[in-house]
């Protein structure tokens, strides 16, 4: 849970070139077209931004990524041993601060996106492998008061002081 929240929160989903660095580390080697997918959404937002398709992030421009709450679960792969797979999904606000440190306008509130890990060479690591993928799941959505929600296994993230 921990390294996928860390990976999504320092995730440069705005920098073609960094996102690629990041991404070769954290990627599984059976996951095969999976940096060249993420970098090509990462050039898509940069289109749909009015930026050039690659390139870092604009001057001055950042942006915080903040996963609220997370439900893993296990992902059954036979010839794995369970546990060595997991599915982690997250709820998430970004926010962005302009080259005047001015707040955002319009933050990305209440978004939902996962993640499968593969436990491998002693770390855990990124995939898409179909056979993994296709063993997934979907959650309830995500709401802090929501019974429904921790009974689905939701848990918030506990940021410490």
């Amino acid at each position: 849970m921990s390294a996928a929240v860390y990976f999504w929160e320092e995730y440069a989903f705005l920098d073609d070139q960094q996102a690629r660095r990041q991404l070769e580390v954290v990627t599984s080697p059976d996951a095969t077209g999976y940096i060249d997918e993420q970098i090509s959404e990462v050039r898509k937002l940069r289109e749909g931004a009015g930026l050039p398709p690659s390139g870092p992030a604009p001057a001055g421009v950042t942006f915080t990524t903040s996963v609220e709450a997370v439900r893993v679960t296990s992902v059954d792969v036979p010839g794995l041993p369970l546990g060595d797979v997991v599915q982690v999904w997250m709820h998430y606000d970004r926010y962005a601060t302009g080259p005047d440190g001015g707040a955002d306008d319009n933050p990305l509130k209440d978004e939902t996106d996962d993640l499968f890990l593969k436990w491998q060479d002693g770390a855990w690591k990124l995939t898409n492998e179909p056979d993994v993928v296709k063993r997934g799941s979907f959650p309830v959505a995500y709401f802090p008061e929501s019974p429904h929600a921790w009974r689905d296994g939701w848990k918030q993230v506990k940021r410490a002081d």
